[in-house]
């Protein structure tokens, strides 16, 4: 009975599963805590209380999820930046399910701060580009503009400048691929260390089960 409403508690905090994944999991831990005996306190003190082993197996299978989707060919009925929006969203939430399950134990406090501190760096990164990559492209709309002023008085001088202008004009088509990359590596790189830290949660303590 003790077992029972463990597993319905399970059930019903696994949000974002189908009926039959949530099946499977459900299958999974009542066979492993019928073969190991486990009842009531020794149940949760296997698998934690059931929010707590349901943040693991949505985080386990939110990784798993975005792996295999980072490992399928694209499909060719989408475009390039639809593509994009779609993986940067499942990353996105992939990120706040791990958060969200790091939230269930104190212990893991400083890898929550360390991913929203990773989060920020992103952030600040993505900004800085933008607002350099801006500044360029607005200093040589005024090299330009400040060129045609001049042109009457001195022809070289405004030659030299506009020049200047058109060069930095001309950056930017190179500049904002490069800054993309810049800061798609940072998240990435943020990413791979959610996808580190949420491996190292959905890991049971003292060698206990994991949804395979």
């Amino acid at each position: 009975m003790e077992n029972n409403i463990y597993f319905t508690q399970l059930r019903g905090h696994l949000f974002g599963l189908t009926e039959d994944e949530r099946d499977d999991v459900l299958a999974f831990y009542r066979e492993y805590a019928a073969d190991a005996g486990l009842s009531g306190e020794k149940l949760i003190a296997e698998f934690g209380t059931p929010k707590q082993l349901a943040r693991r197996v949505l985080v386990d299978y939110s990784i798993r999820y975005d792996d295999v989707a980072d490992q399928e060919a694209p499909d060719e009925g989408s475009s390039a930046t639809k593509q994009f929006k779609s993986r940067i969203q499942r990353q996105l939430n992939l990120l706040w399910v791990v958060i969200v399950g790091l939230v269930t134990s104190v212990v893991w406090i400083p890898a929550i701060i360390a991913i929203l501190l990773g989060l920020f760096g992103v952030v600040l990164v993505a900004v800085a580009v933008i607002i350099i990559l801006l500044w360029l492209l607005f200093t040589g709309f005024f090299q330009v503009v400040g060129a045609l002023a001049i042109a009457g008085q001195s022809w070289q001088t405004a030659l030299f400048q506009g020049g200047l202008g058109l060069i930095w004009i001309g950056l930017q088509f190179i500049a904002w691929p490069i800054g993309f990359v810049v800061v798609r590596t940072v998240f990435r790189a943020l990413m791979n260390f959610v996808k580190y830290i949420g491996r190292r949660f959905t890991r049971k303590p003292q060698g206990g089960a994991k949804h395979a």
